[in-house]
């Protein structure tokens, strides 16, 4: 509201959007791969040898960069978005952290209660707080399984807080504050990276720029969306092209590029329906939970019943694995969620029609903050 006046959003990402359960369905993919890595090794579910479980994490980095964009240029407060974010990663994850200090080393490692050994694993935590060591066994909980890390998938946290600390810094010097600016943006970072996967991947590169600048691109592409609109309603042909264009070309070094786009069509097809269904829009998000929870929980069970096939170890995490997602949720998650700063919007700032459209008025102004 500005001067008494009221005003509304007719944009569905403002809430009325199938996003939550899209997240659920990631975090599932990628539990379900990694049901099969600590079994049987290889994950079977995979076209043009793009993985599920890899195409899910790339989703996940669509979506966050669309919503991310969304978050920066209505709030415009770098101060109260560098809370918020840090809001949304690290409660969670210091709790699931604290579990293998005080829970999983008592069950699955008693003997690890030396000073050093203690000290190793208080310095595991910090490391993974500070984003750095995701891969190791501390205390050697699980040393005896196939896989022997505690919790593998925590490897992107450090990715998406560099998404968000960059997006911030590309936001303030201008750089994703207009269609083409956000897009020539996007490009430079998509080139970029299928230059190192094409002619350096196996060079001495530092080991952090090739995923990087796979998951920047996949960012940049949601925030891309941000900006044009249009592309948040891709037609069906468009889908069927974009499926065609993979299934032939799948296999190619532009493979992934088509794969991402294919997947950024069915996500916002899926996720921006014309009419959202109420009941779907009221799932509460336990993606999150779910992606941080299910690889030690499987770890765990592989300890006592090692010779498990990936099925019977999918059905028999997934009741304790959600129930920690759940908790996590209900008791961590939305309650930190509740400490952000309350947005002041201003909706001329925005270029919004206290009358009429919202994309009408969008299309008006697109390049506004570009120029």
């Amino acid at each position: 509201m500005r001067g008494g006046r009221q005003f509304s959003i007719e944009d569905p990402l403002n809430g009325q959007n199938h996003f939550t359960a899209i997240r659920w369905g990631l975090a599932g993919a990628v539990a379900l791969g990694h049901a099969w890595v600590l079994t049987l090794g290889p994950e079977p579910f995979q076209i043009h040898g793009r993985l599920a479980s890899y195409m899910a994490v790339n989703g996940f980095f669509i979506l966050s960069g669309l919503l991310i964009a969304k978050s920066l240029h209505m709030r415009r407060d770098l101060g109260a978005y560098a809370f918020s974010r840090l809001l949304r990663i690290y409660p969670a994850l210091i709790v699931v952290l604290l579990a293998f200090l005080l829970i999983f080393r008592t069950i699955f490692a008693p003997d690890s209660w030396s000073v050093e050994e203690t000290f190793e694993a208080a310095i595991y935590v910090v490391k993974v707080l500070a984003l750095g060591d995701h891969a190791s066994a501390p205390a050697h909980i699980f040393s005896d399984n196939l896989q022997t890390q505690f919790n593998d998938p925590l490897w992107t946290i450090r990715y998406e807080l560099a998404a968000y600390i960059l997006a911030a810094l590309a936001f303030a010097f201008g750089l994703v504050n207009g269609r083409i600016r956000v897009l020539v943006t996007y490009a430079f970072v998509q080139v970029a990276y299928l230059y190192v996967v094409v002619y350096h991947q196996d060079s001495d590169l530092p080991v952090n720029l090739l995923p990087m600048l796979r998951l920047g691109s996949c960012f940049l592409l949601g925030m891309t969306l941000w900006h044009w609109p249009e592309l948040r309603k891709p037609p069906f042909w468009a889908l069927a092209g974009l499926l065609l264009l993979f299934a032939f070309f799948g296999s190619s070094i532009f493979g992934e590029i088509i794969a991402n786009w294919g997947l950024t069509a069915i996500l916002m097809r899926v996720g921006l329906p014309k009419k959202a269904f109420e009941k779907i829009i009221a799932i509460p998000d336990y993606s999150y939970g779910i992606y941080i929870w299910h690889f030690p929980v499987m770890q765990s069970i592989l300890v006592v019943e090692p010779d498990l096939n990936p099925i019977a170890l999918l059905v028999l995490s997934a009741p304790v694995f959600l129930f920690l997602a759940a908790l996590s949720w209900h008791f961590i998650e939305k309650p930190a969620l509740g400490l952000k700063p309350k947005r002041k919007f201003d909706a001329s700032s925005y270029g919004l029609n206290l009358r009429g459209s919202w994309f009408s008025q969008f299309e008006k102004n697109r390049d506004g903050e570009g120029r």
